[in-house]
């Protein structure tokens, strides 16, 4: 379980979140939904232990997030999250293959495993003829693609998606949605993403509206 109790956040005397309160129970689906500017990208941002608030608490599982040594935040994000961000992060000087795998120094997951999920997502999300190209060769449908293999790779509990179809056409965005629906319902992965897309918003059990500073 995800909790945000009075999570409060603001760049240059401007406030961005207001008193966040938010319960993401284990093997949900959530989608946040809110226009350009309104703090979805931050509150995830928060949520998955990349950016300290300015108030308020995040736990995981009843353990503070932000009390955590830097160490044991960024193991706990390798094992237990998979983030997707809206600008991909791919390093242009390793191979698509090569950054899928440059988490894996901190998973627990044996290198076997790490490869057969590389191969098998790989295949789903229809990017195999491309593990062995650098990202500057592929498209941005492609990039996107590989960095939600890269997420899904290590088995995560949560995977925590921002605009994880923007970059793609409606053929492949379905399949992202397929993948993302079958991943939550047969392995019980939590989700939350953020979305401008009515269409894959529905693809979650609950949809929440960013306003004034809140998902609601």
């Amino acid at each position: 379980m995800i909790q945000l109790q009075n999570v409060e956040k603001g760049y240059n005397g401007e406030s961005v979140l207001r008193g966040v309160n938010l319960t993401v129970n284990d093997g949900e689906y959530v989608s946040v939904m809110g226009r350009s500017g309104s703090g979805k990208s931050t509150l995830l941002a928060i949520l998955g232990g990349f950016l300290q608030p300015d108030g308020g608490s995040v736990t995981w599982d009843g353990e503070d997030v932000y009390a955590m040594s830097a160490e044991r935040m960024a193991r706990m994000r390798c094992n237990k999250i998979g983030f997707v961000f809206q600008s991909f992060r791919l390093v242009n000087t390793l191979t698509v293959r090569d950054n899928i795998l440059l988490p894996g120094h901190l998973s627990n997951l044996p290198r076997r495993v790490v490869w057969d999920n590389i191969e098998r997502h790989a295949h789903d999300l229809a990017i195999e003829s491309s593990l062995d190209k650098y990202p500057d060769e592929l498209s941005g449908g492609q990039c996107q693609r590989a960095a939600i293999c890269r997420a899904l790779c290590f088995n995560p509990c949560v995977l925590i998606l921002d605009e994880p179809t923007g970059a793609l056409d409606a053929a492949n965005e379905k399949v992202v949605m397929a993948l993302l629906k079958r991943v939550n319902e047969e392995c019980g992965t939590t989700i939350v993403q953020v979305t401008h897309s009515n269409i894959v918003a529905a693809n979650a059990h609950r949809i929440l509206q960013m306003t004034d500073g809140a998902p609601v």
